[in-house]
């Protein structure tokens, strides 16, 4: 994170970032920033792979190429067992 998910999804659309991450967020953080990198021809999407919505519950924005990588190691990461103490 740079500081602000809107820097982020903007140097996704400017292609100075491959993808930006937030597991957490609400939709007036998000909006305008994806928007701008669907336009630059970049994907956004849920946590699911779903397309990105103002009820998503996590924004993953990425270069077309990155997708569906980034989406499988966050479903390996999740699938995780957790350690025992």
């Amino acid at each position: 994170m740079l500081g602000t998910a809107a820097i982020d999804l903007a140097w996704v659309a400017d292609g100075k970032l491959d993808a930006s991450l937030t597991l957490q967020n609400k939709p007036w953080d998000m909006a305008a920033g994806a928007l701008l990198v669907q336009e630059s021809g970049g994907r956004v999407v849920d946590r699911d792979g779903t397309d990105y919505s103002s009820s998503s519950a996590a924004t993953i924005a990425t270069t077309p190429a990155l997708s569906a990588e980034l989406l499988t190691l966050l479903a390996q990461a999740e699938d995780r067992p957790v350690p025992i103490r």
